[in-house]
This record gives structure tokens, sequence and C-alpha cells, in this order.
């Protein structure tokens, strides 16, 4: 009798205790999921994005952009998709963003027409598809859209072709500054600087050539110090333009 007593009194014990042994593991993943959520609210979000490649130096910047961890967005233009066809691949394989940059990157003849912008995206994705197998609904025209994409050309593109419009809010100016790699850097860390102060995630724009890997890791060591967490754009980001057009 007694060892039954012995048996009734653990099992009771057991089954007293066994819905407490859950709440601390519910506890705790409640305060994970709140201090997860509370950290990507808080989060130094920055969209790092590259124009006018691949070219034959896209190999190096993506060994830099590897080794600091970083992934970018590239608008890429049709006929380097097509001849670098090796490094738009790894663009793709490492997770990368992409974007388009249309064909000729001519103003005369992107801009020529309300049409003529649209065939260029549509040629150029294309191209991506070709040679990556995917395409994308991410473009930055030539040069910026202001002033030459205007509404009717804005809306062929965007609500006939369903692309979406990105410009820029820091331009680090390194096609300007080629060999002065300084004013690139102290470029992109003042503006990254102001537009944070005005609650604006940075669009940082750069591009896919040989001068912007020498200054390219400065800027990246700074900005991780910083705290920024660098991520890719995608058709689920709501676009900066010019044009402050969110289709």
């Amino acid at each position: 009798m007694l060892h039954i007593r012995k048996i009734l009194t653990t099992t009771l014990a057991i089954l007293l205790l066994f819905p407490l042994l859950f709440l601390p593991l519910s506890a705790t993943a409640t305060a994970a999921s709140a201090d997860k959520a509370a950290s990507k609210a808080n989060a130094k979000i920055i969209y790092l994005t590259f124009d006018d490649g691949p070219t034959a130096h896209t190999g190096k910047l993506l060994d830099i952009l590897d080794e600091y961890k970083v992934k970018a967005t590239f608008f890429m233009l049709g006929p380097h998709m097509e001849q670098y066809q090796q490094a738009t691949k790894r663009i793709v394989k490492e997770g990368h963003g992409l974007g388009l940059h249309g064909v000729t990157h001519v103003p005369g003849k992107f801009y020529k027409s309300a049409y003529s912008g649209l065939k260029e995206m549509q040629q150029a994705n294309e191209s991506l598809n070709k040679v990556a197998g995917v395409k994308t609904s991410l473009v930055r025209t030539p040069y910026g859209s202001k002033p030459y994409l205007k509404s009717a050309y804005r809306n062929v593109l965007l609500g006939q072709g369903g692309f979406h419009l990105w410009d820029w809010n820091v331009d680090s100016l390194d096609w300007k500054y080629k060999k002065d790699h300084q004013k690139v850097y102290n470029n992109v860390m003042q503006q990254v600087h102001n537009v944070k102060k005005q609650g604006t995630t940075p669009v940082v724009l750069m591009h896919d050539q040989e001068a912007t890997l020498k200054v390219l890791p400065q800027v990246l060591k700074t900005l991780k110090a910083e705290g920024y967490q660098f991520e890719i754009l995608t058709k689920n980001v709501q676009p900066v333009n010019f044009w402050n057009d969110k289709r």
C-alpha cells in the first residue's frame, strides 16, 4: 500500500509540474521574438547600389563585398551582362539585388520617346534572363530619372511595363573623383549621416568600376563599425526616386 501511495504521489507531482516545464521556454521564445522585432525596428539599414556593370572589375568588387559580408544591388546594362556572363551569374548566385540600367546609356536614345526606355529595360531583362535565368522589375534610368523621365514616360515604364523606379539619396560621386578616393569617402559618409538624421534609409549610388575598388573597403569598414546593416533592394521595398513615385 505504501508503495502504491508513493507511485501516486510521484505521478501527481509530475502532472502538476508538467505545464510549468513549458513556461520558461514559452517566455523565452516570446522574449526572443520581441527582441528580434525590436532589433529590426531599430536596425540601421543601408542599401548599397552599383551602376553600369558588370565589367572586367566586377569579380574584384564581389570579392570585397564577400570579404565584408555585404550584399549590394546591381543595376546592370544589357550588353554588359552578355559580355561578362560569369560575373552576371555570380551576382545572382551570391544573392545580390538585381536591377536594370537599360541598354545604350545614351540619353538621346533612351529618352527618345515614351516607349524607347521601356523597350531598353525589357531588352535588358531578356539579357539577364538569357544569361542567368532570372528577371527583375527594378530599374534605374541613365543619369537618374530627373529631369528626363517625365510623367508620360514614367506611366509607360511603370504602368505598362510593371517596373519599379529607383534613384538614390546618397551620391558618392565616384564617377567624378576617380583619383580622389578620400573625396568619395567623405561624400558617402557625410551624406549617409545627413540622410539618417532625416529619418530616411540611405540608398548609396556607386559605380562598377576600377576606381571604386580603391575606396570601397574603407566605406564598408566604417559603415559596419557604425552599426549599419546592408540589405538588397527588392520589389517589396518602397522605391526611392526623384519623382517620389511609389509604384
